[in-house]
């Protein structure tokens, strides 16, 4: 009912249902966080004529590689972006964004810092590349006259002359970081001017406007920091950029999508002067970082999502009234009071978001362990070797009163659906915080001819949660002439 009410539209009858202190928060909530619809943008079915991207990919991954190529495709086209040929995937993956990248003739430097994903990368393109010289055969034999196989030898032949409109896709296993962005970007340069000038036998292929190598950043769900780390290095590089000495590159544009909030490093928020500025500065709590990744406005949105969404919530109620039963064990057994590295494994508790000792002994329980409470309770005590009778002196009064259990199991759903509800708030915030940061970051150093944009690339339905884009993109020159003028 909580979450209906978010929905727009909502029928009075269910507002009504609502206490009215709740309906204020969350038409609060509702008014100050940020629209997520998707913006309308231009399908392109087949860049390139490559047809379909479904293998190897999700409904939601090729849903996000299209809508995010089909993006950058379009912002190719502009006047400002005619320069632009060399782009950095940070955070790539399986490289599935790299491989359509390259298909718009860019050539992309894929980074990652799991070894695992990169080799994945690298044998998904290599089957891929195989795919499609089986595709070419098939089309060539069916039915192709020698004349016309000719035609196709000749028409290839030109194809490989004009290679430098091709794209080209590199694949790196790094730590990322401020500091190894650059280095890698230097390192992959480098070795693309040598491999041209051998390529082109001694003859060195330069731009026609020699200069510092123009770079976009790229990322698909940057976790964490990461996100942070790539608009340092795009600001850092930006100021460089104004010094005496040309630097190898550039950076000449941004599109950046974050995502999991809970692993970004305390410090990295808040980052703009305007909540610097703020006293006493505002900040996020670790437990404010986990809910940042709700998306209750898609609970409704089918059987299926509404059923998921009632079994996430029943998970964390049904942890949190296991919680006396393991702290009473605990002090129950004294050997795992004197042996907190048994129960805390050398880490330290952080109780308001259930990171305890005990609670990461009990680790992850099935879907079917959470059916009802008393399956949960046997199958959670049976796998922590907990004693119900053993401990049953220690435990509220609630735990042996059906009725009194209930009730609380009722008020904490209640709780955690509006901690839930403030999710798409505290996301809109961490948002607009970096978003100001690169307004002011950018401003300091003058009128870079760029523009900030929030861009909302995908459709949080498809279950792309995270769909907001940090996009720093030059201004065309009309655009730019007109900005002057006013």
């Amino acid at each position: 009912m909580l979450v209906s009410a978010l929905r727009p539209g909502t029928q009075s009858l269910i507002i009504h249902k609502i206490p009215a202190e709740l309906c204020s928060l969350i038409d609060v909530v509702r008014d100050l966080q940020l629209q997520r619809q998707p913006t309308s943008i231009a399908p392109d079915n087949g860049i390139n004529g490559e047809g379909r991207r479904t293998y190897g990919m999700s409904p939601k991954k090729e849903h996000e590689v299209e809508r995010m190529s089909s993006y950058i495709h379009h912002f190719l086209n502009s006047r400002a972006c005619s320069s632009l040929a060399h782009v950095v995937d940070v955070g790539s993956g399986q490289g599935y964004l790299s491989w359509a990248l390259q298909n718009l003739g860019l050539h992309v430097l894929a980074l990652d810092n799991n070894e695992i994903q990169t080799s994945g990368a690298n044998r998904w393109k290599i089957k891929h590349t195989a795919r499609k010289v089986k595709q070419e055969r098939r089309k060539n034999t069916q039915g192709t006259s020698a004349e016309a196989q000719s035609a196709i030898h000749n028409h290839t032949e030109m194809k490989t002359a004009d290679a430098m409109r091709k794209g080209s896709l590199t694949h790196r296993t790094v730590h990322i970081s401020s500091g190894s962005l650059h280095e890698s970007i230097m390192d992959w340069l480098l070795s693309d001017k040598i491999e041209s000038y051998d390529d082109d036998d001694g003859v060195e292929t330069s731009p026609d406007h020699p200069g510092p190598v123009p770079v976009m950043f790229v990322a698909l769900h940057a976790c964490g920091s990461l996100t942070t780390d790539i608009l340092r290095t795009f600001l850092f590089h930006s100021r460089r950029d104004q010094g005496t000495d040309e630097p190898p590159w550039k950076p000449h544009s941004l599109i950046v999508v974050g995502c999991c909030y809970n692993l970004m490093s305390l410090s990295d928020f808040p980052l703009s002067k305007a909540l610097c500025d703020i006293k006493p500065t505002p900040e996020l709590p670790l437990v404010a970082l986990h809910l940042a990744a709700q998306v209750p406005s898609q609970w409704l949105k089918s059987q299926k999502a509404a059923s998921n969404a009632e079994l996430a919530i029943r998970k964390v109620v049904y942890r949190a009234l296991l919680q006396p039963i393991l702290q009473a064990a605990s002090q129950f057994d004294a050997e795992a009071t004197a042996d907190a590295s048994r129960l805390g494994q050398g880490h330290d508790s952080q109780p308001g978001i259930g990171e305890t000792g005990e609670n990461r002994r009990l680790g992850k329980l099935n879907e079917e362990s959470y059916r009802t409470w008393g399956h949960f309770l046997e199958c959670a005590t049976r796998k922590m070797d907990i004693n119900l009778e053993k401990v049953a002196s220690s435990l509220p009064e609630w735990f042996t009163d059906n009725p009194r259990r209930l009730r609380l199991e009722s008020r904490l759903r209640v709780l955690q659906a509006l901690r839930c509800i403030l999710g798409p708030l505290i996301e809109s915030l961490i948002i607009l915080d970096r978003y100001a940061w690169l307004h002011e970051g950018l401003a300091d150093m003058g009128d870079r001819g760029v523009d900030v944009e929030l861009v909302n690339l995908f459709d949080q339905g498809t279950g792309s949660g995270r769909n907001v884009a940090l996009v720093v993109r030059p201004r065309d020159d009309i655009a730019r002439l007109a900005a002057t003028m006013n």
